[in-house]
């Protein structure tokens, strides 16, 4: 299914949502930027996950989350990416995943998602990304 444009009243709350979330992130106001992303979030119309932004709102709330070092909000946030109409070969959401399963200390699920990653992406999917994530998925790869 093809993802569709945000209608523009949605679309205009979350540029204007996005702003003080930034604002309010880089000042140290977590609540308040906290409190902008779900607002965008539920400011989508159902289903909420076919939009074009969709995917880039999720990936945002789950860095934020991850961020923050809450993991188990984090992940919740990072298994909606599946709910999204996903290209064939997106390494991203496996490494969002196994990001947030690394940086948490289970290496178990980090090496599951990171090495998918890695057979998705190859080194590409990486681009972007700390060393670390990658170093770890090769070197799982190796045992």
């Amino acid at each position: 299914m093809t993802a569709k444009s945000l209608p523009a009243h949605v679309h205009q709350e979350e540029m204007k949502c996005g702003m003080v979330y930034r604002e309010a992130k880089g000042s140290g106001d977590y609540v308040l930027a906290e409190k902008m992303l779900l607002s965008v979030w539920n400011a989508y119309p159902d289903p909420k996950h076919l939009w074009d932004s969709s995917q880039s709102l999720i990936k945002d709330i789950a860095d934020f989350y991850r961020e923050r070092r809450d993991y188990a909000v984090a992940e919740q946030w990072a298994g909606e990416l599946f709910k999204c109409d996903l290209l064939p070969y997106d390494a991203e959401p496996y490494i969002i995943l196994g990001r947030i399963y690394l940086d948490s200390d289970r290496q178990d699920l980090a090496a599951q998602y990171l090495i998918k990653a890695y057979e998705l992406g190859g080194r590409r999917g990486y681009v972007g990304e700390e060393p670390k994530y990658l170093k770890f998925a090769l070197d799982q790869m190796k045992r």
